[in-house]
């Protein structure tokens, strides 16, 4: 049933049983690192739960996520999207569910509002909140629902997945920045980023010889604005306990985002970065 998910073992028997049983519980907290699958794993319980085999088109399936306009998951939007729509009976299921992705930015307010629905639920409903941070929410919240720890995929059995699934061989220190994050793994296949990571690999080699004529080749022909690189070569030099001139990152990384000159910037970090790479 949930056989083309990678890895959570445990967690998948837990839900095969309920399923198995007719013993589903009206809420649900997936909580562990960020991109492991858990809200993947919540899209096939839905299906199951309801019977279908596209969530999307379900008059009894819904899918609430912060907007791109909001810095977290508003009071009105938990009313829109769920509260006002709770109470009116399954269409084409016996069941309704609301999976409520990141739920660790809904705010106070939001929290308060889907408590008391949480206390009280209707009998038909199902809520799975997905989140990688447990302290945000309010503890009257985590007591009345039902938790489920996931933990990152084992390294192994992440490589042997994306072989199989994209023949892509990601170098052991890649593996290691992945860190068992399989939508990581995904984005930087998906985006096209491998031979950017490799670029910053050759660069890293190149710093720690201290050959600046090679360091300067390869730096000039990365975009460092191109999502996680600078992630990538912070984490590279914290790996190897450069751990100055991972700071020579981060100030890079904030005057970039503050819309710095890209030249300067990225030619200040490098030279400091040969000055102190050991």
């Amino acid at each position: 049933m949930f056989e083309n998910i990678l890895g959570h073992e445990e967690q998948k028997k837990i839900l095969l049983e309920s399923l198995k049983n007719g013993n589903i519980s009206h809420s649900y907290l997936f909580f562990g690192p960020k991109g492991i699958g858990k809200c993947t794993l919540a899209k096939e319980f839905a299906k199951n739960i309801l019977s279908v085999n596209n969530l999307e088109s379900s008059p009894d399936y819904r899918y609430i996520s912060k907007k791109e306009d909001k810095k977290d998951i508003i009071i009105d939007q938990v009313r829109k999207d769920l509260i006002d729509d709770i109470y009116e009976a399954p269409i084409s299921s016996d069941r309704k569910v609301y999976i409520i992705d990141d739920a660790e930015l809904l705010n106070i307010s939001a929290q308060n509002a889907l408590l008391k629905t949480l206390e009280e639920p209707p009998k038909y409903v199902v809520i799975i909140l997905i989140s990688h941070n447990l302290s945000s929410f309010l503890p009257t919240i985590i007591s009345r629902v039902n938790k489920i720890s996931f933990n990152k995929v084992e390294e192994q059995l992440l490589k042997i997945y994306i072989k199989n699934n994209y023949d892509v061989d990601f170098n052991e220190r890649m593996l290691k920045y992945i860190d068992g994050s399989i939508g990581l793994a995904v984005d930087i296949i998906n985006s096209n980023k491998i031979d950017y990571f490799d670029k910053i690999d050759k660069l890293y080699l190149s710093l720690s010889s201290k050959n600046f004529v090679n360091s300067a080749l390869i730096y000039k022909d990365i975009d460092f604005l191109v999502d996680g690189l600078l992630d990538y070569l912070e984490f590279i030099l914290f790996d190897n306990s450069n751990f100055l001139c991972t700071k020579f990152v981060e100030k890079a990384k904030i005057r970039l985002k503050n819309n710095g000159n890209y030249d300067i910037v990225i030619d200040s970090m490098i030279l400091k970065i040969l000055d102190n790479i050991m």
